[in-house]
C-alpha cells in the first residue's frame, strides 16, 4: 500500500510518501521526497526494507498534520517548532542561528562552534528528538537563550542581556508541559549547584520537589508526571 499525503509549510506544499512497498519507498527517496514506512503489525516478515525510513507507523491515520510537518522538516533539515509562549518561540536551532560567545556555560563549545553545533543538530535532534532548543523572542526574532530536555533533565541558559526578565520561567514551564504531554516522560529533574539561587527559586516556583543528592555541591529537584504542579500556570 502506498499513500501520498501533502503538508504545507510556510506557504509551500510538500509531498510525503507513506508505503510498505520497496519500490515506492526507493523511488520517493530518489526523487528527494520525504518518506514514512508503513509497518505491518503481527507479521514476522515485513514486505519492505525500512532501513531508509527514519519514521515507521502502523496506521496511516497516525500521520496527522503535525506529524507530517515534522517528517518534512527533518527531511529538509529545518528546525522543529517545540512550543510557543506569550513572548517566545521555542524551537530547534537552525544552521543560520548566530553562535553564542564562548563561555563557561558552553564549556565544550557545542553552541559557540558552528561545526559542533551542526553535529549536535544532526544527531541529538534526529535521534533523541529533544535536547537544548533556541529561545526566540517573538517580537523581533532575537535569540534570548536556550533551554530544553536532555535525558529527562531540564536545563536552560538565558544570555546575559536578557536575564531577570522572566524568560527562563516562561520557557521552562512550556518545556515541562511538552516533556510530559508530547515526550510522555514519567519524570523531569533539575540538577543545579547549591550556590545557584536563581535556579533553585525557579524549580520551586514550578512545583519541583527537592530529592536526595549524592553530590555535596549539587541540589536535585524532581517532578513526576501527573503531579499537581504549576507548569501550566
Amino acid at each position: 500500500m502506498t499513500i501520498e499525503r501533502e503538508v504545507t509549510i510556510a506557504g509551500q506544499t510538500y509531498p510525503v510518501i507513506l508505503s510498505d512497498e520497496n519500490e515506492a519507498l526507493q523511488a520517493a527517496k530518489a526523487a528527494g521526497r520525504a518518506i514514512v514506512g508503513l509497518w505491518r503489525e503481527n507479521e514476522e516478515k515485513q514486505p519492505a526494507d525500512y532501513s531508509s525510513c527514519l519514521y515507521l507507523i502502523t496506521d496511516p491515520e497516525d500521520a496527522d498534520e503535525t506529524f507530517l510537518e515534522r517528517v518534512v522538516r527533518r527531511h529538509l533539515a529545518l528546525p522543529w517548532l517545540i512550543a510557543e509562549t506569550d513572548r517566545l518561540i521555542i524551537r530547534e536551532f537552525s544552521q543560520d542561528d548566530p553562535l553564542e560567545p564562548a563561555s563557561a556555560e558552553d564549556a565544550d563549545g557545542t553552541f559557540s562552534d558552528w561545526n559542533k553545533r551542526e553535529e549536535y543538530r544532526k544527531h541529538q535532534y534526529r535521534f533523541a528528538e529533544c535536547g537544548l532548543w533556541a529561545l526566540e523572542r517573538r517580537a523581533d526574532g532575537v535569540l534570548v537563550g536556550k533551554a530544553g530536555l536532555t535525558d529527562g533533565e531540564l536545563g536552560y541558559h538565558i544570555y546575559e542581556p536578557f536575564r531577570r526578565q522572566g524568560y527562563a520561567l516562561e520557557a521552562c514551564r512550556a518545556i515541562v508541559k511538552y516533556g510530559f504531554e508530547t515526550l510522555e516522560l514519567d519524570k523531569i529533574r533539575i540538577c543545579t549547584k547549591r550556590s545557584n539561587t536563581a535556579s533553585r527559586i525557579l524549580a520551586e516556583k514550578m512545583g519541583f520537589v527537592q530529592v536526595p543528592s549524592f553530590c555535596k555541591d549539587s541540589i536535585v529537584f524532581c517532578m513526576q508526571r501527573g503531579y499537581n504542579n504549576l507548569y501550566t500556570k
